[in-house]
């Protein structure tokens, strides 16, 4: 289930993004340009949002088995539930959009939180899990994918929320987005259930 959330939010945005607007550019503006107020099919990407936030999830029962339940393996699950949220709120409620969700917060603002909310979640799994299962020697290829995963998705979100390379932003956006799906499709992928033995 988790597996499929990178490839099912990767065709999404593709197809978004050829129905986006006239004139849209992919290297300088963002994924959530396709659904604003003013696009034309902004359905295809919240689709997109709100379908990977749900995939997702699969992760966080894995993660919690993984780390051995308790509060650690609670503390996964609930980043995982986290990130879900935030890419949820990315979905339902538009950039741009004027309308107030809750008094004094507009639509807008509500999408924006949810980007926070959802980059703050997944950041933090990329940095602990490696830290919760370091006593498995198995899994010591992983945890190098972990840092590489870190130092790339801070190396290209920072430069994004400060706003340097205003012309590349829809890329910086692409490529941190491209190595945080790359972390969760990795576990997802080793942590899958092993077969039973009628299968």
């Amino acid at each position: 289930m988790a597996a499929l959330g990178p490839p099912y939010y990767a065709t999404m945005g593709t197809i978004a993004t050829l129905f986006g607007p006239r004139g849209y550019s992919t290297s300088k503006q963002t994924m959530s340009q396709l659904a604003a107020p003013t696009a034309p099919r902004p359905e295809i990407i919240n689709a997109g949002f709100l379908g990977y936030a749900f995939l997702v999830q699969g992760l966080g029962p894995l993660l919690h088995r993984e780390a051995g339940g308790g509060r650690r393996g609670r503390t996964l699950w609930g980043l995982i539930a986290l990130y879900g949220i935030g890419g949820a709120m990315a979905g339902l409620f538009p950039t741009e959009g004027r309308k107030h969700v809750l008094p004094g917060l507009t639509e807008d603002r509500a999408h924006h939180y949810g980007g926070v909310l959802s980059y703050a979640a997944i950041l933090s799994l990329l940095v602990i899990t490696p830290c919760f299962l370091s006593k498995r020697s198995d899994w010591r290829s992983w945890r190098w994918f972990s840092v590489g995963a870190v130092g790339a998705t801070i190396g290209l979100a920072t430069p994004y929320q400060m706003r340097i390379w205003t012309k590349r932003r829809g890329l910086l956006q692409r490529g941190f987005f491209a190595s945080t799906m790359a972390w969760i499709l990795v576990p997802a992928l080793r942590l899958r259930p092993p077969p039973t033995e009628n299968e």
